[in-house]
């Protein structure tokens, strides 16, 4: 990930970078249009990759870990594994120093690492949501087009350059997939963009966060916070996902969780931290990685 981020912050300093748009990749992610409830529990419900279609929004969003603040916003709002990104297309949003106006989109780093304000290509997000079933007539599309149309002026005077670069896919799709398999989980995701905290905060969320996993015997959350390692690691292929979920019902399996329902991590040494249960304590280690720090092993004793 150490990479990525270089590259992440390279494309950043290029300046006016159109191609930074999060144009979604079909065989990766989907748009769909903002339902008439209110928009943070849509965004946290939002799948990995997929994309919310937003028109005239105001006040306060609750968004990728930070409280966003919209005047007659209408826009985008996506996570990649490696950056969630709100678009506008019109109005504003706010967020902390940085506003974004038309034709800009704020950019939120996992792990607290930052946020940026950079231009998207509107004319390829316009070609890209067109072709999205049920969006085609949407007000919003208008708005776009006016916001490319004026991109399209900027790009025949030299004041702007495209570049291929994908906020939605960082790298390639494949290594995209990849990422998701390994952190693109709506739980994972809630801890890697939470409010910046210091490592051992951070650690502590992750302790406390797979325990209540365990306490609602919930297989599935579980299995993402479980080290990929020995399941092949980045890939995850051939079968991986499926033995990781194995692991997590076998878990499950070998007492009752429940105890530990609430129970408050304390560090316990490096990347090891304990919980006391209703009746056992439980022993955590972690790997710590770039992207995330994985449960490696939990045992329970008295």
């Amino acid at each position: 990930m150490a990479a990525d981020r270089d590259n992440w912050r390279i494309a950043m300093a290029m300046g006016l970078a159109l191609g930074m748009a999060a144009c979604p990749v079909p065989a990766l992610a989907g748009a769909m249009a903002a339902g008439t409830g209110a928009l943070d529990p849509q965004l946290a419900a939002l799948d990995t990759g997929d994309q919310l279609v937003i028109e005239q929004a105001q006040g306060p969003l609750a968004f990728a870990g930070h409280q966003i603040e919209l005047d007659g916003f209408s826009g985008v709002a996506g996570y990649g594994s490696q950056a969630a990104y709100l678009i506008v297309i019109e109005g504003r949003a706010r967020l902390g120093d940085l506003e974004a106006g038309p034709g800009r989109m704020l950019l939120i780093q996992p792990l607290g690492a930052g946020t940026e304000l950079a231009r998207y290509d509107a004319r390829r997000l316009h070609r890209s949501l067109s072709e999205q079933a049920g969006l085609s007539d949407l007000p919003v599309l208008a708005e776009l087009d006016a916001v490319a149309r004026g991109q399209a002026r900027g790009l025949w005077l030299g004041r702007l350059s495209s570049t291929s670069f994908n906020v939605a896919t960082m790298g390639n799709a494949a290594q995209e997939e990849q990422r998701r398999a390994r952190v693109g989980d709506p739980a994972l995701r809630d801890l890697r963009f939470a409010e910046a905290a210091d490592p051992a905060a951070r650690e502590r969320q992750i302790v406390g966060a797979f325990l209540g996993a365990l306490a609602r015997g919930d297989a599935g959350e579980v299995a993402q916070f479980l080290d990929p390692l020995p399941f092949g690691d980045r890939a995850l292929s051939g079968g991986g996902d499926a033995a990781r979920l194995a692991m997590a019902q076998a878990l499950l399996a070998e007492r009752d969780w429940r105890g530990f329902a609430g129970a408050t991590p304390l560090a316990a040494g490096a990347a090891t931290w304990r919980a006391n249960g209703s009746s056992s304590a439980a022993e955590i280690r972690l790997r710590r990685t770039t992207e995330f720090a994985f449960v490696q092993s939990i045992t329970v004793g008295e």
